[in-house]
């Protein structure tokens, strides 16, 4: 028992990336967001920030790693142009592939009035389905209350709750196609033209 104890904390916080691989190899999971880098171990989740660790979380239920990719869903050929995924670590590589904007959707469809109404007025819009096909990789992240999603895309989305600070829906992250936050947006009205216009902006 005190073994094992011992062996856990090994990693200490202020240890860099370098020196977490070191002492507990590739993790089976990690997220990653700017200067945050969270690591998913069965034991432990390691949260670095500019290369350091800033957090450690002992004893993460298995339930809660994040395959990366793993669900049978989520294989096959590119995400298609315009058409909306639930993985974000797909959404991610191809973002990068091809220098898209990845657009993260932190919603809750079946209870939030103004989720409900930014998917209708502006997101299910022809207008902005043309745009998002041409210039976004677009990611659903749903919290619903009447259903239940996969444990895998649940843990997923609770994670990257957590990791972009989401404090109410609807609430939008715009990602660069390297990978970094572009931008924070939410319901306005107006619908796609003035929404479209804000995410051309630099």
């Amino acid at each position: 028992m005190t073994a094992a104890v011992c062996s856990m904390s090994a990693v200490e916080l202020g240890d860099t990336y370098d020196q977490v691989i070191a002492e507990k190899g590739e993790p089976p999971a990690k997220l990653e967001a700017g200067q945050t880098l969270i690591l998913n171990y069965a034991d432990q989740r390691i949260k670095l920030k500019g290369g350091k660790v800033v957090n450690l979380d002992s004893k993460l239920p298995q339930a809660a790693i994040v395959p990366e990719p793993a669900a049978p869903q989520f294989k096959g050929p590119a995400l298609a142009a315009g058409a909306w995924t639930t993985n974000y670590a797909a959404a991610l590589a191809q973002g990068k592939a091809t220098n898209k904007k990845v657009f993260l959707f932190f919603t809750g469809s079946d209870w939030c009035g103004w989720c409900k109404r930014l998917d209708r007025e502006i997101l299910s819009t022809r207008e902005f389905t043309t745009y998002a096909g041409k210039n976004l990789i677009l990611v659903k992240l749903d919290f619903p209350r009447s259903f239940q999603l996969p444990a895998a895309v649940t843990a997923q989305n609770e994670q990257l709750s957590q990791l972009y600070q989401v404090g109410g829906f609807p609430t939008i992250i715009v990602l660069d196609g390297k990978g970094r936050l572009a931008g924070r947006m939410g319901y306005q009205s107006g619908g796609p033209g003035p929404f479209i216009e804000a995410l051309n902006k630099p």
